[in-house]
């Protein structure tokens, strides 16, 4: 009887466990503004990205996420062809970047900095 117990418990916690009912990618989704210098990035939930530095420069490219990683792949601009892996914090509003491993000198400045969030996913 115990067991059945224990188990029936166990089976119910299980069941009634969190689903998230989106992905790394779409909770990530928006538009967003460095707070160093105003760079935008909106990200898309289809994991890819556009840019647009203050003199008006724009890139592209993909992003790859996990709950607590994020990769950056530049298509275009001045770190075209180059990977960029970080760690991150989503706190509200606020996005904070934790560099894993980049090669692209630019994009490990202006991640170096909180980026908050502009405009809402949908």
């Amino acid at each position: 009887m115990r067991i059945t117990l224990l188990l029936s418990t166990l089976l119910f916690l299980t069941a009634c466990g969190p689903d998230i009912p989106f992905t790394p990618a779409e909770r990530l989704a928006g538009e967003w503004t460095c707070t160093m210098d105003g760079s935008q990035a909106v990200l898309h939930a289809d994991g890819t990205w556009t840019s647009l530095a203050p003199d008006l420069s724009q890139s592209e490219g993909t992003f790859k996420a996990t709950w607590k990683t994020i990769e950056f792949m530049a298509a275009s601009g001045p770190c075209a062809d180059l990977a960029g892996s970080y760690g991150y914090i989503l706190s509200r509003d606020t996005l904070l970047f934790t560099l894993k491993d980049d090669s692209c000198e630019l994009r490990t400045i202006k991640l170096d900095y909180a980026w908050t969030r502009g405009l809402s996913p949908s």
